[in-house]
Formats: structure tokens, sequence, C-alpha cells
């Protein structure tokens, strides 16, 4: 048996107060803003669009390192996802001991390891073009020739999930999708086991 020593205040009544955390109950999972930033020049145009998270995007919920979903049970009875878990050699780690204290199939009180922060800056599109000269391209019986290449989601920075997983911060799935037992709000956005943001490399 867990026994749990509450520090916190109580009410007149002898009931525990609670009270709201600013950085958690205040959050929200959606992307605040999306901004493009165009830089011209007479021959190249560099074209960067990014999308970057504020403090009230401070949570990221993913399911596929929570309790509620099928690839992080530490059971032993199934595929599981890398994790650094605890050993007596290694304590001082995210995730428990595999096999230990169970609720199902499920590790007990790891509905947290669920929990990320979701800070992260994402540059999603750089695209590098030339046109061609016209009065060159006149003689070819071409009008207009631009040459570019685009790259889709090249770079994250600053995001703890990212370090984590190698995995794209942004949510990709909704409230219960393709899990064990239900967790969160079907309206919810969070990462999960459907397809993740893709790096894509595109030339015309």
């Amino acid at each position: 048996m867990i026994k749990v020593l509450y520090t916190g205040e109580y009410n007149a009544d002898g009931t525990p107060k609670r009270a709201i955390n600013e950085a958690i109950d205040r959050s929200s999972t959606q992307i605040r803003i999306s901004s493009v930033v165009l830089i011209p020049d007479s021959l190249i145009k560099y074209r960067f669009k990014h999308c970057r998270s504020f403090p009230e995007r401070s949570v990221l919920i993913s399911s596929i390192y929570g309790s509620a979903g099928y690839l992080n049970r530490l059971t032993g009875r199934g595929n599981n996802v890398d994790v650094d878990y605890w050993t007596e050699e290694n304590p001082d780690v995210r995730y428990p001991k595999p096999g230990g204290l169970l609720s199902g199939d499920n590790p007990k009180y790891a509905s947290t390891l669920a929990l990320f922060d979701a800070s992260f800056v994402k540059i999603r599109t750089i695209t590098l073009g030339y046109n061609f000269n016209k009065n060159a391209l006149s003689s070819l019986g071409v009008s207009n020739l631009r040459l570019y290449v685009t790259v889709q989601n090249p770079f994250v920075f600053g995001s703890p999930y990212y370090r984590h997983s190698g995995m794209d911060p942004e949510p990709n799935s909704r409230g219960n999708e393709n899990q064990a037992v239900n967790s969160y709000k079907a309206n919810q956005l969070i990462i999960g086991t459907n397809n993740p943001s893709t790096r894509n490399y595109m030339m015309g």
C-alpha cells in the first residue's frame, strides 16, 4: 500500500484546499500563432515560415509514453518504446521498473509519464528560388522560368519532447485514438500513434 502525506492547507471543514495550478490548469494545447517572413532579393527569395508556442501551451500530452496506451506498458508482454527505466544501478530516471506496480497491463500511477513541457520553436518551411532572366529566356520562346527547392519541417528548437523522442512536438491525434483505455477528452489534441509530421524535400 502507498501512503501519501498531504502537506497543503485545509478548509474549515477539514477538507484539503484545491488550488488552481496556473502552469497546468490554465494551459492550452492549441498552437497560438503561425507567421510568415519574406526576405526578397532581385534574384533569390528566401521564404521562412515558422510556428512557435507561448506559455499558454505549456503541457504536451503523448499517449505513446503515458500509461493509457499499448506502447509503454513496461510488462515485457509485447513491444515497448525504448525508454530509460529504473533499475537498482540506474535509479535517477523518468520511467519505473518494468513489471513493477501495475494497474491492469499498465504501470500504476503513471499517467504523468504522458506529460511533457510543450515549449518549442519550429521552422516549418524554407524555400529557395531562382528566377531566370526574362531577356535570356525570350530567345528560347519561354516567358518565365523559376527553379526552387523547398524543405518542410526542417528544424525544431527548444523542445524537450523532441529531444526525448526524436518526434515532432505538434499534436497528431485526438483524445483516446488507438489507446487501451479512455483517458482524455475526445476532442483533446495529443501526440498519439497516428503519423507524425515528416520532413519533406521538394524541387521544381
